[in-house]
This record gives C-alpha cells, structure tokens and sequence, in this order.
C-alpha cells in the first residue's frame, strides 16, 4: 500500500492518467522520503501521515482513473514469470531460519546483502544511521532503498533480510521491467521492440568467452555491463534505474504534449534517483545536458527535469560521503581487474590496449548491434531518446577512465572500483537500442526466428551459468546455538545497545544483522574504508584487540565505558584474558555461543 497507492494516486493529481511504468517508481520514491522525513523529525508517525496525504488525493474531484497511452502490461507478464521462478531457485530459498533455528546464510556476495541489512535496522533506530558493524561511526550514504526496507520492517515488521531475497528482488524486476519497457517505447520502438526490451533484463555479454579459465567463477560479473546479478541481489541500482527511466518516460509524456503535470513528475523523479544511487544521478544528468546541447528547442523542459536532479547529486556527492570516497582518473583500471580476477599476469602499453579491444567486445556482446540505433537517437532522434542514447553510449568510456573508490583500504583487503556501476547502469539502456536493431533485422525480410534465436543463443549462455551454478549452491548455515545465544541478547537488550565481540570475519556480526543491536567493529564488510577514515577504523581495531587480550580488569572495563558496551559475546574458543569476577552475568551459555551482561562497576 506504502508503494503502489501513492505511485498511483500522486499520478493521477499531478496528470490526470496513470502510467503503471511509473507507480513502482513513484511509490519507492515518496515512501523512502516520507521515512526519511520522519526520521529527521523524530516522529515516527509522520511516514503514516504523509502516506495518508498521498492516498488522500484521489479524495481532489475533477481526476478520473484514466490509463496513460502506454506498452501494455500484459506483454510484460511473461517476462516477469520468468523472472520470478529464476529467482524461486536462486533467491528465495535462502536468508531465512530453518526449523531448528539455524540460519540459512546465502554465501553469494553475503557481505553487501548484510551491510544492507544492518544499514536497514541502522535507520530504525535513529538519524543519522551508524555504521553497520562499527558502533559510533556515522555514516553517509545514499538511503533510498534501505529508508523503503526500514519502513516495511518499522511498519510491517518485514525483516530486511526477507525483503532483500524475496520482496524487493521481485518488486525491482516488475518496476525495471516496466520502466525499460516504457522507456523503450519512448525511444520510438516498435511493439516488437518493446516486447524483446523486456526480455533484456536476463541477457548478459559475451563472458561465456572466458569459460575455459577456472578462475571465472561468475561469468556474468566478470565484464561489469549486466544488471542481472544487481536484480537478483536487490542492489540499489535496480530501483534508482527504475526512477530515471520513469522520469524520462514522465518526460517524454510532457514533450508528447500530455500535460505540465508529467514535467512535474520528471523533475520529482530526477531528485529522487541519486538518493537511491548517486552515480546513477551524475549519469542522468551526463543524459539530460546531452540532449538539452543536441535540442535547443527542448532545453526548458530538459532543464527543468534535470535542476533538481543536479541539486540533488551535489548535495550528495559533496557530503559526508566526500570525505571518504574519491574520484581519480584510471585508465583500463577495470580491465586489468578482470585480468587480476582471472589470474592472468598485468599488462602495459600496447599489449594492454589490445587486451582492452578484447574486453570491451566481450563486455558489449550482443549489444555492438544496438551502437548504430543509439548513435542514430543521439542525432536525430527525439529529445528523451537522445538522452539515453548519450547515457548508453558514455557508460563504457566512463567507467574505463576513472576509479572512484575509497583511497585506500584495510590490511588485507583490496580497493574496489565502484565506476563499474556507471557501465552496469548503461547497459540495460544500450539493450533498450539493441532491441530496437533486432527488431529491424527481423523487418529486414530475415525470418525472425532464426535471427531472434541467433541473439538468446549469444546473449543466454552467462545467465544460464548464473542461474545454475547459484541454483545449485548451498548456504552457509549459522548455527542454531550461536542464533538462539544471540536471540536472548536481543530479549535483555534495546535497538543499538552495543554487544562486545571479536571481530571475526566468518559471518556477518550476528546483533546487527539479526536484531539490531551494534557491535564495536567487524571484518566481514571489506569496503569499510568507504565510509570511515583508514585510521580511525585501525584504531576501533585495536581497541576491541585490547579488550580480549588484556589481563587488566580495570583497562577492560575503561574500553568499556569508553565504547558505551552493555553486553559481551563468545563463540567457539572466544575468551577473555581479565578476571571477570562481579562484571559479567550471564544471559545464556551454550557450546557454542556464550553471552553476557556487562556489570560495568561506577567510576
């Protein structure tokens, strides 16, 4: 109710039709900023409030119930089922208790799932939101998708690690599903253009190139151009590419003539999308000034979308997140992460650029066929089109030139370059454009099911590996003992209370991810160095290291006080060095976990 009411009834009073690419959007949009206002307010009720306002307006008369021109969704429902039963065996079954109680731990990329979780009960507690696994450490990020996860675990008691492998896959894929499929239309394709955009969403590059190496582990990250591996994750970038595709197609509405109302939704949709992905806001914003440089006559419209869009990504990408992550020129850096990912031995000068021809054909695949029709847009085409063509075709050269990453990592962790998203984020748009040159093939006189058969034969082969080798992967259970140890934790325990454990790096903290409590520091996320100062996290280490190793009760108890720590956990041969006589009471002991009240005594 919370995402399709308000995407829906904000619809029909700004333009007086509703387009179904667009509620998902605008659901995610007004939902995450009413929590958000409710957060910064400090009035819990408020998000109730402000999506009551929004369902209050289909109460305004004079606004029918009118369907927007539009792709029917009918034609998306095919697709959609696809999706969904790839995602019955792949995502669904994992990230949940078992019958004993042990936790079934999906181990694919379990590190980016849990931040994600913690993030999330992080913005239950309070604003701004602490690190997750770094108790006292904010943090600053783009929110959107968590602020939409903590409003379904606050008001739905929806539990974010539920809603990241069931919920939000499943409404991710049906929101992009629409929106690339609108947006496809608003590009000026065809009907059976529009139908093979949708199927688009599981396509993936030539990675299968690479099968023959065993360090190829999963084709389909290998090369960075496809989304599939975001949409099964619930990565941000799937609902953020939802939003900028729902505004350019509101966008388009408006230069269709459709009413003032569609620019109002274009421009509240751009400064919804960098807070769901802030690189995506940069890249909108690369799409809109294009246009609005190659069609003078649309520059008011184009400036009026892409003002609150800029407001929006400066505010972000010159705030707290500033200080942690830098931008740097780097040419090929991604390619030689591929080469070091595949163990194959650097390369330099011209033997690196040949290698980087190569790359970029593999990582294009299928979509080389859609260059010409984005080139074609770019020039000549109407002013949306124009803009997604630039931001397609500007994804691969931009991702290949810089490294925007944090300036340096932890001991035994290595820098991740996360300009691999504006390439991610290009490429279900440049498919947009492949579908639209397949479909001419198939009009050319060719006979459409050998070509079309030609295509899933080349753009298939990395999903299926995806898909079968994920399907066939078991989790890595948490055991029973250890869960049930930590539950009793959470029962003596409030929200953000601060557990004392040892940083160990074989699962998730298990207070921040299962029940929102918060420990001092944890090894399991290994890009901490993107939201706090190297240094600072190095010392939290070494304060938590002095904890279990001193054999100074009094020094114990100062790191403490000094960490605000109410509870103390050991798992396995976990121990503590300092006589713990009248500080420690326990809540439950067992083999495997055992766990305390801290009795910190008076100064």
């Amino acid at each position: 109710m919370a995402l399709l009411g308000p995407g829906a009834a904000l619809q029909r009073l700004a333009a007086g039709a509703i387009d179904p690419a667009l509620v998902l959007p605008i659901g995610f949009a007004w939902c995450a900023g009413a929590f958000w206002l409710s957060l910064v307010a400090g009035t819990p009720w408020l998000f109730v409030v402000l999506i009551a306002l929004a369902l209050a307006t289909v109460l305004v008369p004079g606004r029918g119930w009118r369907l927007a021109a539009r792709p029917s969704v009918r034609g998306a429902l095919l697709p959609l089922a696809v999706i969904v039963v790839l995602l019955a065996l792949t995502q669904y079954p994992w990230n949940r208790f078992s019958s004993d109680g042990t936790f079934l731990l999906d181990p694919f990329v379990a590190f980016d799932t849990a931040f994600h979780v913690g993030l999330t009960r992080e913005l239950t507690i309070g604003y701004p939101p602490q690190l997750p696994g770094v108790a006292g450490f904010p943090v600053g990020y783009h929110f959107g998708t968590d602020l939409v996860r903590a409003a379904a675990l606050r008001w739905a008691r929806v539990d974010p690690y539920d809603a990241i492998a069931r919920f939000d896959v499943t409404l991710g894929a049906l929101a992009l599903l629409l929106a690339v499929r609108a947006a496809a239309r608003a590009a000026g394709a065809s009907s059976l253009a529009v139908t093979l955009a949708g199927w688009t969403l599981i396509a993936t590059d030539f990675s299968f190139a690479f099968a023959a190496n065993p360090q190829a582990h999963w084709w389909a990250d290998l090369l960075r151009g496809n989304v599939l591996i975001s949409l099964f994750l619930a990565n941000p970038v799937v609902p953020a590419l939802s939003i900028a595709l729902g505004g350019l197609v509101a966008l388009r509405r408006y230069e269709n003539g459709e009413g003032r109302g569609w620019l109002a939704l274009a421009a509240a949709l751009g400064a919804a999308v960098p807070f769901f992905k802030v690189f995506l806001g940069a890249h909108l914003l690369l799409g809109l000034g294009a246009a609005a440089l190659l069609r003078p006559a649309r520059r008011r419209g184009l400036a009026a979308a892409a003002l609150p869009c800029l407001l929006a990504t400066a505010a972000l990408a010159f705030g707290r997140g500033a200080e942690t992550v830098v931008v740097r020129l780097a040419p090929l850096d991604l390619i030689a992460v591929t080469r070091e990912t595949l163990g194959l031995s650097p390369l330099s000068g011209p033997a690196l650029a040949g290698w980087a021809v190569l790359w970029l054909a593999a990582s294009l695949g299928l979509r080389m066929l859609g260059l010409p029709a984005a080139v074609r847009a770019l020039l000549h085409g109407p002013a949306v089109a124009a803009a997604l063509a630039a931001m397609a075709l500007a994804a691969w050269p931009l991702g290949l030139l810089f490294r925007v990453s944090a300036p340096q990592a932890l001991e035994g962790q290595r820098i991740i370059n996360d300009a691999a998203y504006v390439i991610e984020e290009g490429g279900p748009i440049l498919w947009i454009f492949t579908a639209l040159a397949l479909a001419e093939l198939t009009a050319a006189g060719r006979r459409k099911a050998a070509v079309l058969s030609l295509a899933a034969a080349l753009a298939l082969p990395s999903t299926v590996h995806f898909v079968a080798k994920k399907a066939t992967q078991a989790p890595d259970p948490v055991p029973a003992a250890m869960v049930g140890a930590v539950r009793s934790v959470a029962a003596a325990s409030r929200p953000g209370d601060v557990v004392m454990q040892r940083p160990g790096a074989r699962y998730p903290p298990l207070p921040v991810v299962l029940f929102g409590r918060r420990v001092p520091y944890e090894r399991f996320t290994p890009y901490l160095t993107q939201f706090a100062a190297p240094e600072a996290l190095e010392r939290r280490h070494e304060t938590v290291f002095r904890f279990f190793h001193t054999t100074d009760r009094n020094e114990a108890m100062v790191i403490v006080r000094e960490l605000d720590a109410r509870y103390l956990c050991l798992y396995g041969g976990d121990r503590v060095r300092f006589d713990t006589a009248g500080l420690i009471e326990p809540i439950d002991l067992r083999e495997a976990a055992r766990c305390y009240t801290l009795a910190v005594p008076a100064r």
